[in-house]
């Protein structure tokens, strides 16, 4: 009996062996099915985080690209690459401007650990307004330049405009100069670019004198010319050259009578046939010619004066602090103005735009013994009724890519009058012992004088950016270098040297093909 049963078990043993192998044959297989399960899951789950990142990345570089081209801080034709979205380390996106037929198209790439997001808004496009400068100076006080104050431009030549006034040149220029009335070259000038004056004229005192642009001048007075010129020369009026013995290096066109002194004019000369004409010792290289009437310059159009009042609406994505008038904390007048002036340097721990209001305080002044250095990580804009900015010094904050922007701004109270107005209670932008460093883009608007002094705590004037003022004063040194930069509906044509025009409204918005922007 024993040995029966022992012999059934064994018999059993092949069959229990068989099940065992089955049953971990199923558990295998709905292991493997699981992990396969959850490893799909992380994956989609991953993909899903990415486009979402992509897609949120690329919503917010076309917002605020839209709002830098309100703001006049991006131009047609701008592009940008690994924009970052909220400083170093952030996600980033590309960008591409681009304007014709009336209308400003806006794309944005964004891509996220291999996801890949491509939005585009088109908006309206109103013309530029005006040609506007570099530098544009308001009011019926004369502009001079003197040998103090140094310009340039990075590869190219800048533009300052004069729409009310003459100007003086006693420096080496390297741009454009337009004015309204007469444009003086008073002893060591040199303009590297042209000369146009709608109702002035020319007046060139010296033989150090140099133009290298062409000159044309629409007023009916007399020019005089004792210095070189190395383009033409085109006056609605009559020329009396010098005798410092120089040259015009092509053509005079001139409509009254002519003087040559003992110039040169290599190219030729022409003049109405009832004009005089005194050679003296003078000589024409490419001949006279007579005609019986001469048309002077067409004038430039000069631009009006931009008016511009503060809106929040006009900058999106700014925070706004109100000064208080009472207190010293970094939120009240007496945090800038008074020492030790901690508030100046409280602007560089805001990481995200934003906007001083300091329209209740008498003054903005870092004026107070301090000598405030700061260094900007994001967009800052100061609004106030009047400036002394005297021994500030603004440059980007370690680490912070691409160049912050910096507006210091008098906002024109009377808005439709097309006129600055420095009213009640408003006064001089001051720059002295000021420096914005080329680090930073920093605009300067006025409906008051933009003043510069000079040398205040030991340190030379420097701008980089713009200058928008309703007058000039100079009292000394200056170097400023054009970097493009406007107030919000100006478009950088009236602070620059390439207008956009303003953007209107919304045409469309929508997700397009993901292609590379170069």
């Amino acid at each position: 009996m024993l040995s029966r049963l022992q012999r059934l078990l064994r018999s059993d043993e092949g069959s229990s062996l068989v099940a065992v192998l089955v049953v971990m044959l199923v558990l295998t297989i709905g292991g493997l099915a699981l992990a396969t399960i959850v490893t799909n899951t992380t994956g989609i789950v991953v993909d899903t985080r990415s486009q979402s990142q992509s897609r949120v990345t690329a919503d917010a570089g076309l917002a605020e690209v839209v709002a830098s081209l309100k703001r006049g801080e991006v131009a047609c034709g701008a592009t940008g690459h690994n924009v970052a979205v909220d400083g170093t380390g952030s996600l980033q996106y590309d960008y591409a401007v681009t304007c014709g037929s009336g209308f400003a198209t806006v794309r944005v790439n964004s891509a996220v650990n291999g996801a890949r997001t491509a939005v585009q808004s088109v908006y309206a496009q109103a013309p530029a307004t005006s040609s506007g400068g570099d530098m544009v100076f308001f009011g019926s006080g004369n502009v001079t330049f003197t040998s103090e104050v140094k310009t340039s431009a990075d590869g190219r030549l800048l533009n300052i405009v004069v729409p009310q006034a003459s100007f003086t040149c006693q420096s080496l220029i390297p741009g454009n100069i337009t004015a309204r009335g007469t444009v003086s070259a008073n002893g060591g000038c040199t303009i590297k670019g042209t000369v146009t004056s709608a109702a002035g004229v020319l007046d060139m005192c010296c033989g150090s004198d140099t133009i290298e642009g062409n000159v044309a001048t629409s007023g009916t007075g007399s020019s005089t010319v004792r210095g070189t010129l190395k383009g033409s020369l085109h006056t609605n009026g009559e020329i009396a050259f010098g005798w410092e013995g120089k040259q015009v290096a092509g053509a005079v066109i001139a409509n009254g009578n002519v003087q040559l002194g003992n110039v040169r004019i290599n190219g030729s000369l022409t003049m109405p046939s009832a004009r005089t004409l005194s050679m003296q010792s003078g000589t024409i290289v490419g001949g006279t010619v007579r005609p019986t009437t001469v048309a002077g310059p067409t004038a430039p159009t000069l631009p009006g004066w931009f008016e511009y009042k503060f809106k929040t609406s006009d900058w999106p994505g700014y925070q706004v602090v109100t000064l208080k008038t009472s207190g010293t904390a970094s939120d009240t007048c007496n945090g800038f103005n008074s020492s030790p002036g901690a508030a100046w340097t409280s602007l560089q721990t805001y990481t995200s735009p934003v906007i001083i209001d300091a329209r209740a305080c008498s003054t903005l002044s870092s004026n107070n013994g301090s000598k405030p250095t700061v260094g900007i990580k994001t967009n800052v804009v100061l609004l106030a009724k009047k400036f002394d900015l005297s021994g500030l010094t603004v440059k980007a904050g370690t680490g912070v890519a691409g160049k912050p922007k910096f507006w210091v701004m008098t906002e024109d109270p009377t808005p439709t009058d097309a006129a600055p107005t420095c009213g009640s209670g408003y006064g001089e932008l001051l720059i002295n012992g000021t420096v914005t460093d080329l680090t930073v883009k920093a605009m300067a608007y006025s409906p008051c004088k933009i003043s510069v002094a000079g040398g205040a705590y030991g340190l030379q004037d420097k701008w980089n950016g713009s200058f928008y003022g309703g007058g000039w004063s100079y009292g000394g040194g200056l170097t400023f270098t054009a970097d493009p930069i406007g107030v919000p509906g100006m478009g950088i044509s009236e602070s620059g040297s390439s207008g956009s025009g303003g953007i209107g409204g919304l045409i469309s918005s929508r997700d397009v093909p993901y292609e590379t922007i170069n």
